[in-house]
């Protein structure tokens, strides 16, 4: 068996990254849950690979400014005639925080999970989008 790279370094990088920041704009903590994290112009969406786990076993919650998702998956036992040879799926209790760098409406925060999937869409504060402002001649302009 021929693998590329340990499962370690990646624990090593992800330890570096929350260590000194990893030089994005969202404040993480927590390991063990990989997200991608997408803005637009009106909201933050958030995903996650969840395979495995059941959707009673997942919460999402948000609290000023701050989503976090939680759960656990399954540990499989080995049956009592075998050993495990390499174990890299990862099982147990999970959880994983983001503080967004603007207010987001925790009203509004929809999350949907489907085959695996975890989405998470939480629209930006109105007061923070931006907005066109017209433009008005004055009368003394004349």
């Amino acid at each position: 068996m021929i693998r590329a790279r340990s499962p370690y370094f990646r624990l090593v990088d992800d330890l570096l990254s929350d260590a000194f920041g990893s030089g994005g704009q969202f404040e993480a903590s927590g390991f063990g849950l990989a997200l991608d994290v997408e803005e637009s112009q009106d909201a933050y969406i958030v995903r996650a690979n969840l395979p495995g786990v059941a959707l009673e076993d997942i919460s999402v919650n948000i609290h000023e400014d701050v989503l976090t998702i939680s759960g656990e998956s399954a540990v499989e036992k080995v049956a009592e005639d075998s050993k495990a040879l390499i174990r890299e799926r990862r099982s147990g209790k999970f959880s994983r925080s983001l503080r967004f760098p603007t207010v987001v409406n925790g009203e509004a925060v929809e999350a949907d999970f489907e085959n695996g999937l975890l989405s998470i869409s939480l629209p930006k504060a109105d007061h923070v989008k931006p907005r066109q402002i017209p433009v008005k001649v004055s009368a003394s302009a004349n």
